[in-house]
Formats: C-alpha cells, sequence, structure tokens
C-alpha cells in the first residue's frame, strides 16, 4: 500500500501569484556522506583523531596510511581508482562528498608531491563544487600558491589567491588574539578576553597578504617570532557563493582535547561549514517526459549523473494553473533504496518536503488531484551508504549489496499532469 508523509501544503490562488518565480539560490547544500574528511596522509602528521570533531558529535572520515604504498594507498581514495573514479571526496557528478576538508601539520612540499596532480585536482575541485577546506600550519600554507622564496610552487593547490610567509619559529608556542569582529565570536566567547594563550607552533605560516575578499579572524601574539607578530593566524576566504570556504590557521590548536584552543579549532570548523556552497537543480522536468539519470563520472554529464551514496538530487517543474492529476514516478536500480519527495517553496529534503513518500525500496509513485501554480522543487534521495571498517593505514569500504555504490546508482523521474 502506498503512503505518503504530509508535512504542509499551501495552496496559491491565481490571484495570488505575480509574474515569474525565480529559483531559490540562497540554500545552502546538505547533501553529504559525512562531515569532515581528515586527511593526514603521506608526510602529515598522523593523528586517530580531532578532538573538536569529537566534541561537536560529527562524523568523520580518517585518511591515514602506512607501508611502503603509502601514497598509492593515499591516492586511490584521494585521487579515485576503478571502484570509486571520483574518489572519496566526490559524488559521481562532480559535488562533495563532505562539508569540509581538513588537513593536518607536517611537510606541505611532501604531502603535495605525494598527491600528484590527480589528487590535487581532486581537493580543488571539492572546493570548487562547494565543499569548505580547513587546514592547520602545512595545511594552511599549502592552500596557498607559493610562500616567499618559491611565490609558484606547482605541487600547492592554489586555493587562497596569493601567497603565504613562513614564521621560521619550530618548537614554540604562541598566543592568539580573536579579532573584535571576528565571525568565529558567533561560536565561543574565548574566555570573554578573545585570547587563546599556548598554541604550539612549529614552523608555521600566515598570509602574505589578504587578497580581496578574504577575511583577517584571528592575530598573533608573537614577540619572539618578529614580523609575524600581529600578522594573521587564523584567515578565511571565500571565492564566490557556490565555492567552499577555506578556513586556515598557521598553528597547531587541532590537536588539544579540551579548553579554547579545542574551541578554536571548532569555530574554525563551524565557520568552514556555513560557508559550504548553495543547492543546485539538476534541470527542469517536462510534462511526461522521464529524466534518465544513469550516465557515468568520466562521461561528463553531471545533470544526467547516477546518484550516489546518501546523495541528493534535486529538479525543479513548473506547475501551470488548471493542472490536475500530477503524478511524481521514481524508478530506481533494483536493490537500491531512495525517497521521493516535493516542496513549494524550497528545496525538498527528507525534514523539508510538502509530500514525501515513504514506500521501502527504489519505486515510489504519489499523485495529487491539484497543485499551486509556480515551481516546484523535487528531490531523489538515495539511503544507500557504504559498510566502513577502520584500522591503523585507514578506512576502507566493504562491498554492498548496491552494485557499484561508489560509482552511482541510476534512476529515472517523472512528473506527468492532465
Amino acid at each position: 500500500m502506498r503512503k505518503l508523509f504530509f508535512c504542509f501544503l499551501v495552496l496559491i490562488t491565481a490571484s495570488q501569484v505575480t509574474g515569474a518565480e525565480k529559483l531559490r539560490d540562497n540554500v545552502p547544500n546538505r547533501s553529504f556522506y559525512k562531515d569532515v574528511f581528515f586527511d593526514c596522509g603521506v608526510g602529515l602528521t598522523s593523528r586517530d583523531s580531532l578532538p573538536a570533531v569529537q566534541m561537536l558529535k560529527w562524523s568523520i572520515e580518517r585518511g591515514a596510511f602506512s607501508g611502503s604504498d603509502e601514497a598509492a594507498q593515499q591516492n586511490a581514495i584521494i585521487a579515485g581508482d576503478s571502484t570509486d573514479w571520483n574518489g572519496h571526496l566526490l559524488y559521481p557528478d562532480g559535488q562533495p562528498r563532505f562539508k569540509v576538508f581538513f588537513m593536518d601539520g607536517g611537510s606541505s612540499l611532501e604531502h603535495g608531491s605525494s598527491l600528484g596532480e590527480a589528487g590535487r585536482r581532486r581537493i580543488r575541485e571539492f572546493v570548487n563544487a562547494g565543499g569548505s577546506y580547513v587546514g592547520t600550519c602545512a595545511g594552511a600554507i599549502i592552500a596557498s600558491r607559493g610562500f616567499d622564496e618559491q611565490p609558484s610552487v606547482p605541487t600547492y593547490l592554489g586555493l587562497w589567491p596569493g601567497i603565504f610567509s613562513r614564521t621560521n619559529k619550530a618548537n614554540s608556542s604562541s598566543g592568539i588574539t580573536i579579532e573584535n569582529k571576528s565571525p568565529l565570536l558567533k561560536y565561543y566567547n574565548f574566555g570573554g578576553d578573545k585570547y587563546i594563550a599556548n598554541v604550539r607552533h612549529n614552523q608555521g605560516n600566515y598570509p602574505a597578504s589578504l587578497p580581496n575578499g578574504a577575511e583577517c579572524l584571528a592575530r598573533y601574539d608573537f614577540k619572539e617570532a618578529g614580523k609575524a607578530h600581529k600578522q594573521p593566524a587564523v584567515s578565511a576566504y571565500k571565492a564566490n557563493v557556490n565555492t567552499g570556504r577555506l578556513v586556515l590557521c598557521g598553528s597547531h590548536p587541532e590537536e588539544v582535547v579540551d579548553g579554547e584552543r579545542r574551541d578554536l579549532t571548532a569555530a574554525m570548523l563551524k565557520y568552514a561549514v556555513d560557508g559550504i556552497g548553495m543547492t543546485k537543480i539538476k534541470g527542469y522536468l517536462k510534462n511526461g517526459e522521464a529524466r534518465v539519470m544513469d550516465r557515468q563520472t568520466y562521461e561528463r554529464l553531471p545533470e544526467y549523473t547516477r546518484i550516489g551514496d546518501m546523495q541528493y538530487h534535486h529538479f525543479a517543474v513548473e506547475i501551470p494553473e488548471g493542472a490536475r492529476d500530477i503524478t511524481f514516478t521514481l524508478e530506481g536500480a533494483t536493490g537500491s533504496h531512495m525517497t521521493l519527495a516535493i516542496c513549494k517553496d524550497t528545496y525538498a529534503y527528507d525534514d523539508c518536503a510538502d509530500f514525501r513518500s515513504t514506500l521501502d525500496g527504489a519505486k515510489h509513485e504519489f499523485t495529487l488531484s491539484k497543485m499551486a501554480k509556480g515551481i516546484w522543487y523535487v528531490a531523489v534521495h538515495c539511503l544507500d551508504k557504504p559498510e566502513v571498517v577502520e584500522n591503523h593505514h585507514g578506512q576502507y569500504y566493504k562491498p554492498t549489496e548496491v552494485k557499484d555504490l561508489l560509482n552511482g546508482v541510476p534512476y529515472t523521474v517523472k512528473v506527468s499532469w492532465k
């Protein structure tokens, strides 16, 4: 028996509609597998966890590797392989699979080189598609184009449109003062004095200058480091509304298990998540025309590419005045599990929908006798996720009942009316 989940429905009469509606362009993306991907790979400090993520109770996947094939393991996960063409960071259609990519400290030059061009490209694609990036020490400077002595480093990511300066101060600690109008203060007050003491510092860095669109969130209290004193210790940059946000710190607050240093890391993560890209549609659905979503990653047709694990795909349909018996249909691959939801005023998600099918499996159909005129948002949500095991090498996926889940599940969606 078919069931429908009903949240709310506001019918709009013809007299209430004035002019053509515009698609929403200000709804942050909520389609992710997990919150954080933690890169502590080749040349970086290997950590079992991030205390701030544990405190926030966020989900995390850790990429840490060892052995003679360390770089090969790392790049199969970040750059991709035959079982996961886009790598763990991206869905089959190139959308970010995590909210935040977090890069640990270590050697930026060694890690950047180990990633290879394919790995570096994946991280750039992740941020440009709307995923955010947090980096500490090496993870901060590698996001830039280079540093003072070498302003163009080909193995750096180039996401920050400028260069960094190195403090050349090892095995030390600094104070960090939060700027008076820093967005980090939205999350914590840092004891009321906006000062964090004894933050470990080891060959850290800071932006040589702040390019247009960049922000200084906090500054060093670090007189023994000479020119680094009062320079930006934490900075941020977001290229545009559709990209993710970079939040970069030249020191090491990420390792501390409690107190203000941990809260600083948590505030950086929260500000990064608040800067993820916006939700977008795959396209408009037309009356009676099936939308077949079966293309593979390598075909480079994201508007028709298969859906990934726990991912949402969004569509729009313009319902004309007088339409009746409007039928929504979804048919996914055998063995998969999906939901179908619609919403009038904003993008549909499972917890924000006017109607949502609650059938099991991946075959859904419901009919509404009438609907308000105008643009409606349609969402397909893949409920399947891979089973994960973790050991000291990192995390690995077990085979699942849904074949080739990491490379996407095909489906067809359709809306029709009289």
